[in-house]
């Protein structure tokens, strides 16, 4: 679960710019990288034609420093060696990476619109990276927002910090060691009387000015704004919201999804919801998912991520295959890998993981063999 988060870090795609800004995996501190990334977008002159309308623009070094902050809570940097994490490796091996890397260099101009708005790969990329570590407070905000299809801010604000916000820290104490339940305990304790705090502030703008509120502000806004960006969410007017329609499909679904563990969260995404988002891309043929599955390998392991997962290298095979406007849910993906080892059991080694997962130790595949 991400536990530190700015009011003003709610547009994702600032965060594509940063595994770029860190490609050569040297440690960066975040100061430096924070100063980087400020200097690459504060001459961009769109930002005040379309701030009106959007937030969490960065227009101050202190901005740029909660998006690398960000950055670090879901994986992108590793907070511990200040190198790239394992979603920071796995976006830049995302063709989609490329005009963000000459962007950087100065062979292209981007504009600040451009700079924020998420491609169909990168909503599902992001998607899994915030379910793997904002899990499980991510999830009981998109159930209930899948329930209530048309809501305000207030109104999502108060159920996410008064309900959803102490039921997640509740499930968090099973997942962690003794030594840092203590703290998860005082926060539960806190959050229960979040509630009855509010209602007793009778006076709106007394209640703007608590140090609570600015709590409520820093936590709930930017995780709609989020949902808003990968296309979960669309902004109604000023402090409104409502669902994207072809979601609506999967509603008996998709608002189960705060009940399923980690993993069958990830595997509804890429194999029902991304279905779903994702409906105007032709399907993918077997032979094209299993050169994709050859690419996404090579690729992997070039950001030094061997032994590779299986459900790793079948996740950014799906994402590649989307590159290219295709689709493959990830049975037909797990099928055809299957095939391949199959037909080159000289040529795919697999070994069990410590997690209880499969590891694919080695591949060595051509995309033209296949």
């Amino acid at each position: 679960m991400i536990f530190e988060t700015h009011g003003d870090t709610c547009r994702l795609g600032y965060l594509r710019l940063i595994p770029c800004i860190m490609e050569d995996d040297e440690p960066r501190s975040f100061d430096f990288i924070s100063s980087i990334l400020y200097d690459i977008v504060k001459n961009l002159g769109d930002v005040e034609l379309i701030s009106r309308k959007t937030i969490g623009l960065i227009t101050r070094p202190v901005n740029a420093r909660n998006y690398v902050t960000l950055a670090a809570e879901i994986n992108i940097i590793d907070r511990k060696t200040q190198r790239l994490g394992l979603f920071g490796k796995i976006y830049l091996i995302l063709n989609s990476s490329e005009i963000f890397r000459d962007f950087i260099e100065g062979r292209v101009h981007l504009s600040t619109k451009e700079l924020i708005t998420l491609n169909d790969a990168e909503k599902l990329y992001f998607l899994w990276a915030l379910m793997s570590s904002d899990h499980p407070f991510i999830e009981s905000i998109i159930s209930w927002v899948i329930e209530k299809e048309k809501f305000t801010r207030q109104e999502a604000m108060n159920y996410i910090m008064e309900e959803a916000y102490p039921a997640s820290l509740r499930k968090l104490l099973s997942m962690h060691p003794e030594g840092r339940r203590k703290s998860i305990e005082l926060e539960i304790s806190e959050a229960e009387k979040f509630r009855e705090k509010r209602l007793s502030i009778r006076d709106k703008t007394e209640w703007i000015r608590t140090s609570l509120y600015a709590k409520y502000r820093h936590i709930a806004p930017p995780r709609l704004e989020w949902l808003v960006d990968i296309g979960i969410l669309r902004r109604d007017g000023r402090g409104k919201y409502s669902i994207d329609e072809r979601l609506i499909r999967g509603l008996d679904k998709i608002s189960r999804i705060s009940k399923m563990s980690l993993h069958k969260v990830e595997e509804y995404i890429f194999e029902e919801l991304s279905k779903n988002m994702f409906s105007n891309l032709r399907n993918a043929g077997r032979y094209e998912v299993s050169r994709t599955i050859v690419e996404a390998y090579n690729k992997l392991e070039k950001y030094g991520l061997r032994p590779i997962r299986l459900d790793y290298l079948e996740k950014v095979t799906a994402l590649l295959l989307i590159e290219k406007k295709t689709y493959a849910n990830i049975s037909m993906i797990h099928d055809v890998f299957n095939s391949l080892a199959i037909r080159f059991p000289d040529k795919i080694y697999i070994s069990p993981a410590p997690s209880g997962s499969v590891n694919v130790a080695k591949m060595d595949l051509t995309e033209t063999e296949v």
